[in-house]
């Protein structure tokens, strides 16, 4: 074999070349991968020249494929102008591709807002035309904020109010279309007559410049034959909502013959018609001729609606109207039930459906009457584009207001509270919130009004009723408060809150609110407040805080009329510290000044509260004194039963002092003296006891209220204790067997047995003392497991049956 041909020097010169190449990238990505920096450095470069290549690429496409003739703002206004809408619209979306500066976007917006305007007074659907009337104002806002081309403006004026009009955006359209009558440029007839329909249908309706606008419109001699039909027709309806029924009939005889013309003609003779018979005496025979020709004009104006639309349904609401005035009520329901089942989602469905709950409520079918007050306000929506001509928003407004002081006159204040929770939205949140806090408050007034004139044994359960509903007052005009706090009403609020609170016994509330008044209120009721923390903290029993407060009330406002109430109160105070001679010192004040009188409440409730502390102090003589003048001035006060017993209480406590003379006296003098005085403290004691039980007694109801109930079985008990006392032992035995009686379940009857096994004793009877006892430790046995004996008697259930088995061997 022969050798291989050896490589040229150009091969192996082509060779090295290839290599090197092959190598070139891997020597650059080793060099680029040694250092950290180089990478980012090459990274970002080669990034950098990617992005560059690909704008200059997108440049010259764009201007590849850009038109000769770019798309201007004028052709769109040019096409706006042609009625073409979709064209408009089509140049504006490719316009809106080129570049444009803020002026063009207004204008671009402006086209917008036009064109859906026009769309929507093509529209058929009410709704839908409703929506994109309030889309085109939506535009035209915003195109009159960005500024469009001054030859435009007042267009945009008449368009926007338009929109907003027809929008049912009453209150804004109004001030735009009484700025664009002012322009030449616009033809004012249609201006005037939205006016005139707007002043209409606001929800505080303006019936004299509606009249103003339509006479304006009727002015003009330019008005096309229809439409000067529609303003008369107009005319006719607002000279009769204005009363002038008169000039209401003349516009009416000048509207040409149609057939469709007719009908509101007939319609409208009919309205008249009821409003007058509305007004004349009840029941009389020229109302009732009234009423007949109103429903025969508005029968027949549904006879000729052959279409059975809006004259129709108007003509069967006011149908109702006149069954309902004539006092039909069965027609009335009727008819409103008819219209609210055939056009329930029309103004007149709305008004009937109204006048429907208003009759059913009048009857006391309730459940029906807030089924038809619940469909109107969830119809109604937001007020704000609610239109309703039979039934504007003000007259809906008082509509209900009445339904709900109905409710509270009738005091069914469950029901007015239901009612108001469904008013939101047509009330304010803070309107319904106020009118829920009133109500509770008259609720809670009513309640107590009624505890305090019922039976006694009716008393707790009305009153506990009551502090509730002051609680619920409370916390609602706090709510009340909070929303109102950057206005004037804010301290008044507050204040309410705090009585509330304070009348249903919800004294830390009421210690918060008033703190946060008196940082607020700098004179009003400052006086009132200070009592009120004092009257509190001593409800809370922090007669310290109460003390320190009454103190700050009485120094600081001396001529206050409720400086009286502050030294009763702070007597009270020092009382529960201790503190007894400051406290008569503030009693004596009030009843030894000179303003302050017998007839006042402050010197009665002092009176009292003098004869209870001397009483606690057991200065008996002095208490007996206090005590009688309190019951002889004031019989019938609320303290008297009270007053009374602790007078029987304070004589037969009054007997320890000449007892113990009499054990101690050393000669029969001072000690017939001393027995004699003890003997009368008894006989002056037991017949104010036996006075008071006859007093609960003859009431005829013992168990009427937990005092009197306690103050029978103590004046028994007492009666006992001091026939006992004076040796009337069958009498005593008398006495405590009316407590065994009347309280065999309760565990003090058992002293009552041990007693009367005492007095057997005396009398000498150990027979029927032990007889006694064996009924005692039957009604021991009866007593259930937990009763708890320490809250009646000094003993627990395992003393007393010691002591029973002790006595049981006598």
């Amino acid at each position: 074999m022969s050798a291989s041909k050896a490589p040229s020097s150009q091969d192996q010169a082509r060779a090295t070349l290839k290599q090197r190449l092959l190598d070139w990238p891997l020597a650059i990505h080793h060099w680029v991968a040694g250092s950290r920096m180089r990478m980012i450095v090459v990274t970002s470069l080669v990034l950098l020249s990617v992005g560059t290549t690909f704008a200059i690429w997108s440049y010259l496409t764009h201007l590849a494929i850009e038109p000769d003739n770019p798309i201007t703002l004028d052709m769109a206004l040019a096409a706006l102008d042609t009625g073409d809408t979709d064209k408009a619209k089509d140049l504006i979306g490719k316009l809106q591709q080129q570049p444009t500066d803020v002026k063009s976007l207004g204008g671009a917006l402006f086209v917008l807002g036009a064109a859906k305007e026009f769309d929507a007074m093509k529209e058929w659907s009410t709704d839908r035309r409703r929506a994109m009337h309030l889309v085109a104002a939506r535009y035209l806002q915003k195109a009159d904020l960005l500024g469009i081309p001054p030859e435009r403006e007042n267009q945009l004026l008449f368009l926007l109010g338009r929109s907003l009009v027809q929008a049912n955006q009453l209150q804004a359209g109004i001030p735009v279309l009484e700025e664009a009558l002012h322009s030449e440029e616009l033809w004012t007839p249609e201006i005037h007559s939205l006016l005139a329909n707007a002043y209409r249908l606001i929800p505080d309706p303006d019936l004299n410049a509606a009249l103003k606008h339509n006479e304006k419109t009727l002015a003009l001699p330019a008005l096309t034959p229809a439409n000067r039909t529609q303003a008369i027709i107009a005319q006719a309806e607002i000279l009769g909502r204005l009363g002038r029924t008169a000039q209401s009939r003349k516009a009416l005889e000048s509207i040409p013959a149609s057939q469709h013309n007719q009908a509101r003609v007939q319609l409208l003779q009919g309205y008249l018609t009821a409003v007058e018979a509305m007004r004349l005496q009840p029941d009389s025979s020229e109302q009732a001729e009234k009423l007949t020709a109103a429903k025969a004009h508005l029968r027949k104006a549904q006879r000729l609606d052959r279409g059975h639309g809006e004259l129709s349904r108007r003509a069967m609401y006011w149908i109702g109207k006149c069954y309902e005035t004539q006092g039909d009520r069965f027609a009335a329901v009727e008819q409103y039930d008819r219209i609210r089942k055939l056009h329930g989602d029309t103004a007149e469905g709305l008004a009937a459906t109204l006048a429907g709950a208003d009759l059913a409520r009048d009857a006391g079918r309730t459940e029906e009457a807030f089924a038809g007050y619940h469909a109107v306000l969830e119809t109604v929506g937001d007020p704000v584009t609610y239109s309703n001509s039979l039934l504007p928003l003000r007259m809906l407004r008082k509509r209900l207001l009445e339904s709900y002081r109905a409710y509270v006159n009738r005091q069914e204040f469950d029901h007015a509270l239901t009612l108001v929770d469904l008013f939101e939205p047509v009330f304010s949140k803070l309107d319904v919130i106020e009118l829920r806090a009133q109500t509770q408050q008259q609720w809670a007034e009513q309640k107590l009004r009624e505890a305090n004139s019922g039976q006694p044994w009716q008393v707790e359960a009305p009153a506990r009723e009551g502090r509730y509903h002051h609680r619920a007052a409370g916390r609602a005009f706090e709510d009340v408060a909070r929303l109102r706090f950057a206005t004037r009403q804010f301290t008044e609020d507050l204040w309410l809150a705090a009585e509330n609170y304070f009348l249903g016994h919800s004294y830390t509330h009421t210690i918060r609110i008033l703190e946060e008044y008196l940082h607020h209120e700098a004179r009003r009721r400052n006086a009132l407040a200070i009592l009120r923390l004092g009257q509190s903290h001593l409800a809370l029993g922090h007669p310290k805080q109460s003390i320190e407060l009454l103190n700050d009330c009485i120094e600081l406002y001396p001529r206050d009329a409720v400086v009286y109430q502050a030294r009763l109160e702070c007597a009270r105070s020092y009382s529960e510290s201790g503190q007894m001679d400051l406290a008569e010192e503030m009693l004596l004040t009030n009843l030894s000044g000179d303003t302050l009188g017998p007839t006042a409440p402050e010197w009665k409730d002092s009176l009292f509260a003098l004869g209870y502390l001397f009483f606690h102090e057991e200065r008996y003589q002095q208490a007996i004194v206090r005590l009688e003048e309190a019951v002889q001035r004031y019989p019938q006060a609320p303290d008297t039963m009270l007053a009374r017993y602790l007078i029987a209480r304070a004589f037969h406590n009054a007997t320890v002092v000449p007892r113990k003379k009499m054990e101690r006296a050393k000669t029969d003098n001072d000690r017939q003296k001393y027995r004699k005085r003890y003997t009368h403290f008894l006989k002056q004691s037991l017949q104010n006891y036996q006075a008071v039980g006859r007093a609960i007694t003859l009431d005829g109801h013992r168990e009427s209220t937990p005092l009197n109930r306690n103050l029978l079985r103590n004046c028994y008990m007492m009666q006992g204790s001091v026939l006992f006392q004076l040796r009337r032992y069958e009498e005593a035995r008398k006495a405590y067997a009316n407590v065994t009686t009347l309280y065999q379940d309760e565990p003090f009857v058992l002293e009552s047995f041990v007693q009367i096994a005492n007095c057997w004793q005396r009398l000498n009877e150990p027979v029927k003392a032990r007889g006694t006892i064996e009924q005692a430790k039957l009604a021991l046995g009866r007593m259930p497991v937990d009763t708890d004996f320490k809250l009646a008697t000094n003993m627990n259930r395992q003393g007393w049956k010691l002591l029973l088995e002790q006595m049981g061997k006598w």
